[in-house]
């Protein structure tokens, strides 16, 4: 069952985007909805993109910690086995993650020697 109209959600990815199929010309992600910036409200939302060409955008080049607005459509479980989605129609990267590659490649703990 879906809604008539779309909807429409902005938030961040908090992990990697996965494939939906072995294929990758689907994806499937979850979008963490803030709408107070109160952790106790947040809503993580199931989303899935089956438009191929979309999918291929979302699985190579979107990263933990995008801003992103998608629109789509409300899939409601018509069975307690079945999960409730977005079908996404549309997504648009709000802001990019900052991307620490340089800070990366550096240690996280380095370890200093005092002389004794």
């Amino acid at each position: 069952m879906t809604f008539t109209g779309p909807l429409i959600f902005a938030g961040f990815l908090d992990e990697l985007t996965m494939p939906g199929d072995a294929a990758g010309s689907t994806a499937r992600f979850r979008l963490t909805v803030s709408p107070t910036h109160d952790g106790t409200d947040d809503l993580v939302l199931p989303c899935r993109v089956t438009d191929p060409v979309m999918a291929h955008a979302v699985l190579h080049d979107l990263a933990p910690g995008d801003q992103l607005r998608v629109t789509g459509y409300l899939h409601l479980p018509c069975a307690l086995t079945e999960p409730m989605f977005l079908a996404v129609s549309k997504l648009h990267v709000l802001e990019a993650a900052l991307l620490l590659e340089e800070a990366a490649a550096l240690p996280a703990l380095r370890l200093v020697t005092h002389p004794t």
